[in-house]
């Protein structure tokens, strides 16, 4: 069972999240979802656009893809998580790219 905020509150739980993700199609399903769930959401498809994004809204959450064809995934991850909780999503199935994500945040909570 999913329980739902009172209307009077639903704008104080409202996050900031900046979704970082090139394909399109991908893209779309999680801006749409997010925000029907209330949360402002700014795409960007490309790393270098990243920084100046995350400084413009100050995210509450980054979701962050692993494989951008513009730059790394994992340098921005190294930046990014200085400042904002990101979440790296991947579409591979293997044990490095999870141990890179830990290594570009270790010693971060």
């Amino acid at each position: 069972m999913i329980a739902l905020a009172p209307a009077n509150i639903s704008a104080q739980l409202m996050a900031r999240v900046l979704l970082v993700e090139d394909e399109p199609n991908i893209a779309s399903i999680i801006v749409f979802k997010l925000k029907r769930e209330g949360h402002e959401v700014r795409w960007e498809s490309s790393a270098r656009a990243v920084p100046d994004a995350a400084e413009a809204i100050q995210p509450d959450l980054v979701l962050l893809d692993s494989s951008l064809p513009d730059g790394d995934a994992f340098a921005l991850l190294t930046t990014l998580v200085v400042k904002h909780p990101v979440v790296m999503m991947t579409e591979f199935r293997d044990t490095t790219t999870p141990q890179r994500a830990r290594a570009a945040t270790a010693g971060r909570p």
